[in-house]
């Protein structure tokens, strides 16, 4: 019998039927994508189309689409972009809050400083285009709690 150290980690069982298993949403998350570019609102149905438990449900490619595509399919999550030529994303989620419409805001921009405005109007999340696609998922994932769960008063 040969003295062996003891292991740094300890040994986990998977069985192997679960190790492939994937965790399926308990819901699909509705999104609306508000972009004037249209190859980043293209990119980002494809790439959040291909996410399980997520469906871009309409895009917009300005402000006032917006705000016309979310009163008319009530989706869960708006993904907006900051600037936009008609109305900003901005201006749009204000009018959202102000409206008290229940619905996760992802403000996606290129300009970091306008997170800072984001913020005092209630935005659930801003993410910078440069950032990881992970981020966004994971930001609109968040932004789908957030209205789900009831706030503590």
């Amino acid at each position: 019998m040969v003295n062996r150290p003891p292991h740094r980690f300890s040994r986990i069982n998977i069985s192997p039927y679960a190790a492939g298993v994937t965790v399926v949403p308990a819901r699909t998350l509705r999104i609306v994508v508000a972009d004037d570019h249209p190859s980043i609102r293209e990119n980002l149905r494809y790439l959040l189309n291909a996410e399980l438990g997520m469906v871009v449900i309409g895009v917009a490619k300005d402000g006032h689409d917006a705000l016309r595509l979310v009163h008319a399919t009530r989706p869960d999550v708006l993904v907006i972009d900051s600037e936009m030529r008609d109305l900003r994303g901005l201006e749009v989620a204000a009018s959202l809050r102000q409206d008290g419409n229940a619905i996760g805001i992802v403000l996606y921009t290129l300009d970091s400083d306008a997170c800072v405005e984001a913020r005092v109007i209630g935005v659930d999340a801003c993410i910078t285009k440069d950032s990881p696609p992970s981020m966004l998922i994971a930001a609109i994932r968040g932004a789908a709690r957030t209205v789900s769960t009831p706030q503590a008063q």
